[in-house]
């Protein structure tokens, strides 16, 4: 029995050492790693606005009447200066040569009025001689008839001969007045001569109109032979050439829009930008209702748009180069930290706080990405994982 007893303990002995030598395998985790990966990141606003022209104008009748030449139709490129239309031109001319007859009678009439004003004054000099004459003449007869030297009759002739010079004194100064008011009447009337002729001459000028800039014909409201009354829409310019995309914007901005600086990209409806430009209007206040300004935004000719149509933008407040990340690499913890796990040469997962700067396009911008020079980080699986786990890089085999 006693042997018996030393085989069971031999047995049970050879069993406890057995079971010491069973090892478990630790558990690992397939995950997918990257580095960092260098890009430009964006902080865009995304907006919709209307294309519309710079510079267009709905050109009016000037003055009333026919529409008798319409030189242009809708659709034809225009230079700045090409001729439009023509309303009424030869009546007009007729009424300019009327008003520069009118001009040549009044000068006339001046020319007359200045020549009876100098026959005027040489009849006062002439006059004002024989009454000087008679004056004397007269004082002497006065002088001689006190001392009975003079007869009485010729006393009285030379009074009547004064007094004849006198008269034709004052007739000579009043036909002096009145030349001189026929040169006022006369230099009056030529001014309003010459300003009808101005007039006519203006109505003239406004009877053609040419395109103030270049341009499309867009529209056309009338046709030729007309007849259109002064202020009547004619035609609708626009500079095709030179557009502007106009957008509102929330007031939250306002502050980071900088006119000639703020850049903002035009994209497709794949959301692929094509063209750039930057904004060159900002309003100078918020409307206090929709809490929204106005933005303008000039169109390159790259991007091949036209008049009315709605396009797509993005607007870049902030743009640089930097490292990052896909997104669901980094992860959001307890008191608003953000972490991404790399893993360490053991193949094991390493939390690591991350400063996330903007998110774009899938990826997060990693500022503190000089901590991390040469890291492997887990770029796919990592919601899986703990600080510290096993991990296995999907594709590779695990190390037996």
């Amino acid at each position: 029995m006693r042997w018996l007893g030393c085989l069971c303990a031999g047995l049970l002995l050879v069993a406890g050492c057995e079971k010491k030598q069973v090892v478990v395998k630790e558990k690992t985790t397939r995950v997918h790693t990257g580095k960092l990966e260098k890009r430009t990141f964006q902080q865009r606003i995304p907006l919709q606005g209307t294309v519309q022209p710079v510079e267009f104008a709905t050109i009016s009748a000037k003055i009333s009447g026919t529409l008798e030449m319409l030189n242009v139709a809708e659709g034809d490129v225009l230079k700045k200066g090409d001729l439009l239309f023509g309303i009424d031109r030869q009546v007009l001319k007729n009424q300019v040569v009327v008003k520069e007859d009118e001009i040549k009678v009044r000068q006339a009439a001046l020319k007359s009025a200045e020549i009876s004003l100098n026959i005027a004054k040489i009849s006062l000099d002439t006059a004002q001689i024989s009454f000087d004459q008679a004056k004397r003449d007269h004082e002497r007869a006065q002088n001689l008839s006190k001392n009975k030297a003079i007869s009485e009759s010729s006393v009285e002739a030379a009074e009547t001969d004064f007094r004849k010079a006198k008269m034709a004194v004052d007739t000579a100064h009043a036909e002096i007045a009145t030349a001189t008011a026929n040169i006022s009447n006369a230099q009056a009337q030529l001014k309003q001569a010459q300003s009808n002729l101005e007039i006519a001459r203006k109505n003239l000028n406004d009877s053609t109109i040419s395109a103030p800039f270049d341009c499309v014909v867009f529209e056309t409201f009338v046709e030729e032979n007309e007849y259109v009354s002064v202020g009547k829409p004619i035609l609708k310019l626009e500079n095709h050439r030179a557009l502007e995309v106009v957008c509102y914007i929330s007031a939250v901005y306002y502050d980071q829009i900088v006119v000639n600086k703020t850049a903002v990209d035009f994209t497709g409806k794949d959301g692929k930008a094509f063209a750039r430009s930057v904004i060159t209007y900002k309003a100078p206040g918020i409307d206090p209702e929709s809490r929204t300004f106005k933005i303008k935004i000039a169109v390159p000719e790259s991007a091949n748009l036209v008049s009315g149509m709605l396009c797509e933008l993005n607007v870049i407040l902030t743009e640089r180069e930097g490292y990052g990340l896909p997104e669901s690499a980094v992860l959001l913890r307890a008191e608003n930290r953000m972490i991404a796990y790399i893993v360490d040469s053991d193949n094991r997962a390493k939390e690591r706080k991350i400063q996330r700067g903007i998110v774009d396009g899938g990826y997060s911008e990693i500022l503190n990405a000089g901590e991390f020079p040469d890291a492997r980080f887990v770029v796919a699986g990592q919601t899986f994982i703990n600080n510290g786990s096993l991990l296995v890089e999907a594709g590779k085999t695990e190390n037996k």
